[in-house]
């Protein structure tokens, strides 16, 4: 495949260690790249310097063989689409009418610019929302409408930063077959984002990228070969399992290329093993070999994919520490790699009401103003229903409360015989 992105040692000082340091990197035509990396990583600033909205420190970057250079810029923004993570709408236009603004600012002509509104909002499965207010869109609509407005011009790269981010499972799934097609219709596309298993079903190349640092850049097959961790293997028997467990535990000490060295945390589940492996992958067949010396039956040995996150993990040096951690959610590097049970959680623990610990914590601030924000609209529901549970004392219900008061009259006039003593 061709070539179309292109960086050599690109870089970007902000101060501080802050930026981008030295990227080098290609991205192939027609193919989906997800880049990877924490908040703050310098995904956003690559994406700046390959846009030409910012200027490099140093280094240089190639769009289809162009050089991003002041001189190419509106050449450059003729090849490239891209929809920012926060972007701006006009809510008082219909989805139309929002269109049609941005044709016009591409200087698409106004015979081709209806066309190209009705095929861009097929390619994205929103021409429902032809005359949808953009203020009624929720936010899965407005990334469809947003990636519609980045197709107008028919670019052939679309760059997509954090596309994913906010959308709903529902809306994900419809964000991934999106891009999927853009794909299948010849775009090369580039996202970025840091919820990892969205990128690890759809992309052919990843970048890993830490501190303005890309540290690692292929396919997951790829990166996973490459990396010096242990794998995971599942072995399946057609016989006692627990005899097959035996037998990968039994290491013979005294021959120092027992391939059983390299494995840990055997663990027997029905008819299947689970174990660790660190060895090389070429001598898994070895096991084969010691498991049929023992008369066990191996129906199959296969290595368990390893998924993104995990892989982020090694490639950045998290892995250990998040383990020790406990917890999926500490694979998540926009939680700053710790679990639920932080200083947040020890405070709601305690049950004490410990300000000092809550209010230095982000997320319990944000926890607790949630709460505040749902009591009160708790509240301005209960006034509501109250408010709607008044009787009307107008028109035809003056009758009503006029039986109500005479009832009321009547009952007290009874209380009052049951009070007086018997003459």
């Amino acid at each position: 495949m061709s070539t179309i992105i292109r960086t050599e040692n690109l870089g970007k000082d902000y101060g501080g260690g802050r930026g981008l340091r030295d990227l080098t990197m290609e991205l192939s035509a027609r193919t989906i790249f997800g880049y990877i990396g924490p908040n703050g990583s310098g995904k956003t600033t690559t994406i700046k310097l390959l846009c030409g909205l910012v200027n490099p420190s140093r280094g240089r970057a190639w769009i289809d063989g162009m050089e991003v250079l002041p001189r190419n810029i509106l050449q450059i923004k003729r090849m490239i689409g891209y929809l920012p993570d926060e972007f701006g709408v006009y809510e008082q236009m219909s989805v139309w009418e929002y269109l049609d603004f941005f044709g016009a600012a591409y200087k698409i002509p106004v015979g081709l610019r209806r066309k190209r509104i009705y095929e861009v909002l097929e390619l994205t499965d929103a021409t429902h929302m032809l005359d949808y207010q953009v203020s009624s869109l929720s936010r899965g609509m407005h990334q469809k409408i947003g990636i519609a407005k980045t197709l107008l011009h028919d670019p052939t790269i679309l760059i997509l930063d954090e596309p994913a981010n906010g959308l709903d499972p529902y809306a994900r799934i419809e964000m991934r077959n999106t891009i999927l097609r853009l794909k299948e219709i010849g775009k090369t596309v580039m996202l970025s984002s840091h919820i990892l298993p969205e990128l690890g079903t759809i992309c052919d190349e990843v970048g890993i990228i830490e501190k303005g640092t890309l540290l690692i850049q292929g396919s997951l097959a790829e990166i996973t070969h490459s990396l010096q961790e242990h794998i995971q293997l599942l072995i399946q028997v057609d016989s006692d399992v627990d005899v097959a467990a035996k037998v990968l535990k039994d290491v013979d000490n005294n021959d120092e290329n027992d391939v059983r060295r390299h494995i840990t945390n055997v663990l027997p589940v029905g008819n299947e093993i689970r174990v660790d492996y660190q060895g090389k992958r070429n001598e898994v067949a070895d096991l084969t070999v010691k498991l049929i010396e023992s008369n066990v039956r191996v129906l199959f040995i296969k290595e368990i994919e390893v998924d993104l996150e995990n892989v982020f993990l090694a490639v950045t040096g998290h892995m250990d520490k998040d383990e020790g951690d406990g917890g999926k959610d500490a694979l998540d590097p926009g939680r700053g790699q710790r679990g639920e049970t932080g200083t947040n959680g020890a405070a709601q623990a305690g049950g004490d009401g410990k300000a000092g610990k809550k209010d230095s914590d982000p997320e319990a601030r944000a926890d607790a103003g949630a709460r505040d924000r749902d009591q009160k609209k708790t509240e301005t529901d209960a006034d509501s229903a109250m408010k709607d549970a008044k009787p009307d004392v107008k028109g035809d219900s003056k009758a009503d409360m006029t039986g109500i008061r005479k009832n009321g009259e009547e009952a007290k006039a009874e209380d009052g015989k049951k009070q007086d003593p018997v003459t």
